[in-house]
């Protein structure tokens, strides 16, 4: 099933195609010219064995019939360089019955260029993938000659010439890449996609259905932001969709030989978005029962993640096919870490809503603060984590005996969206994935709703009892410290004025100077109403200590 946008240039599109296709191999063999590279013609082959669409083919040398390299190529509007039905295994077929050692495909945002003996072989992608580059953020197959689609397409495949001379002329050995290398691109380019398709469908529903319309801003509310109905509103509110979701399906296939739930699988036939919503909360409740609530909480934002939308269907499958191909109990957790952490590029953090404290101010902060690594530590409004990743490497440094469990127990984060709790929750947790009491102690609140002495962290159902010799069994929940040691974070700067417009809700400042300045029905503290909100966390942290 082809994976692409609709596109509104497809009447125009297809009469160009293949004028796009010999443009680059116009480029292509200027390249080679002006480089003096040792590779043979680049050709648009409008005939062979196959009969399909022409592909582009690369000559080995000056004067040779031998094909080198065979090249696939999509309009824009195909999302995924990976497809396997579209473009791969063509490409694969069509350079296995050329005997091409390589071959590669493209949408002309993207390039892959593979090597045949591997792919055919089955090997790991990341042994199969010889390199891959950006060519462009092209759109509208129409724009090819724009100076600046253009000059970044020309660039692109400069750099995919070059290498390929010198790496076919034994100059320079294929590039070897680490695991988490290919799959965060791969993850990266399944996110993008579904963001794409999801941003479509969130623009639309607003304009059409009153009703999804007040509960997208609800949820925007919720998050602490204004919604606008802007075009960064969608996008911002599909991009967290993509994300929660390929985190939960990744997730789930880290823990899933560790714990021995049942491996992911969805029948191929599928096409349905509520039956696939129905199958993956199926495998995602059996989770839940050890714990990672909030990885695995629902809320509105996840209804948009199952359209009736056939591409985003086969998006999905293909993602859970492609992480059924690795065996994660064999990579160590810094690999696992690694690409949790990279999946979200620094570029993108702020679109998200997120800042990410830069890890030296972190660590300098956590040195006047954390005193002994038995210190209880709360971050109130944690983001992704950063504060109480950080916190939990430093105690592991302090004393290397304790154990992840013992740490984790003084270790608390809260923020008032989902995604961060969700961030929070994984950074923390992939510490240590084999441990049978690997919950993190994160929740999902309005920081000035917790009061010290009235918050519990529930344990999941599966430990809430606890057997007792000659007891019986009796209920178990993790109590939130009266007081902690220390408060450290690093709260919204959101300034006064914009709070009322943020919350969209009256009362809300006189609500949150209730109940920072004030407990147990008495004055707390005196600040200017005219504080920004970063103030009264301040206060109100003060409370806990």
């Amino acid at each position: 099933m082809p994976r692409r946008l609709s596109n509104p240039y497809e009447k125009i599109a297809h009469k160009t195609e293949r004028t796009n296709n010999q443009k680059l191999v116009q480029w292509m063999n200027e390249i080679i010219q002006e480089k003096r590279l040792s590779l043979g013609l680049v050709e648009q082959e409008t005939s062979g064995a196959d009969r399909k669409q022409p592909d582009i083919v690369i000559k080995k040398r000056p004067g040779s019939e031998e094909i080198l390299c065979v090249i696939e190529l999509k309009p824009p509007a195909f999302l995924d360089p990976f497809s396997e039905a579209e473009l791969v295994g063509p490409a694969r077929t069509k350079a296995t019955q050329r005997r091409a050692d390589y071959f590669a495909t493209s949408n002309f945002r993207d390039l892959i260029w593979f090597n045949t003996k591997r792919a055919n072989n089955l090997e790991p992608l990341e042994k199969q993938i010889v390199q891959r580059y950006t060519l462009s953020s092209m759109t509208d197959p129409n724009t090819i000659e724009e100076p600046g689609i253009k000059s970044a397409i020309y660039r692109g495949l400069e750099r995919f010439l070059v290498d390929m001379a010198e790496v076919s002329t034994g100059q320079k050995a294929e590039p070897k890449h680490a695991i988490d290398e290919i799959l965060v691109y791969r993850l990266q380019n399944t996110i993008t996609a579904l963001a794409i398709h999801y941003k479509r469908i969130i623009e639309e529903k607003v304009k059409s259905d009153p009703k999804f319309s007040k509960q997208l801003r609800t949820w925007f509310t919720e998050q602490g932001w204004s919604f606008l109905a802007q075009e960064q509103d969608y996008a911002k509110a599909a991009r967290q969709t993509a994300y929660l979701l390929v985190n939960k399906i990744l997730f789930y296939s880290v823990i899933q030989p560790i714990r021995r739930l049942d491996l992911l699988q969805i029948p191929k036939d599928l096409t349905k978005g509520s039956l696939l919503q129905k199958i993956l909360q199926g495998f995602f409740e059996e989770i839940l029962k050890i714990d990672y609530e909030t990885i695995y909480s629902t809320d509105f934002i996840d209804q948009i993640a199952f359209p009736e939308n056939r591409d985003v269907v086969e998006e999905i499958k293909e993602l859970i096919e492609v992480l059924a191909k690795y065996d994660f109990s064999k990579l160590g957790y810094d690999v696992i870490g690694r690409i949790f952490e990279r999946l979200i590029p620094e570029e993108e953090r702020h679109i998200l809503g997120q800042y990410f404290t830069h890890p030296d101010v972190v660590d300098l902060i956590l040195r006047f603060c954390l005193k002994h690594e038995t210190d209880k530590i709360l971050d109130p409004s944690c983001g992704a984590g950063t504060f109480l990743v950080r916190a939990y490497q430093h105690k592991k440094l302090m004393n290397q005996r304790l154990t992840h469990e013992e740490i984790l127990r003084t270790i608390w984060g809260n923020d008032i969206a989902k995604f961060p709790a969700h961030l929070t929750t994984i950074n923390l947790a992939i510490n240590d994935l084999r441990s049978d009491e690997n919950y993190p102690r994160v929740i999902r609140k309005d920081f000035f709703d917790l009061l010290p002495d009235q918050v519990e962290f529930a344990l999941p159902e599966a430990w809430r009892k606890v057997q007792i010799k000659g007891l019986g069994k009796i209920e178990k929940t993790i109590e939130h410290p009266r007081f902690f040691d220390a408060v450290v974070g690093n709260p919204p700067y959101t300034r006064q004025e914009e709070i009322e417009d943020i919350q969209e809700k009256g009362g809300y400042k006189d609500q949150l100077i209730q109940k920072a300045l004030y407990f147990g029905g008495k004055p707390f503290a005196r600040i200017s109403r005219r504080a920004g909100i970063y103030a009264y966390f301040f206060i109100h942290g003060t409370v806990t200590l």
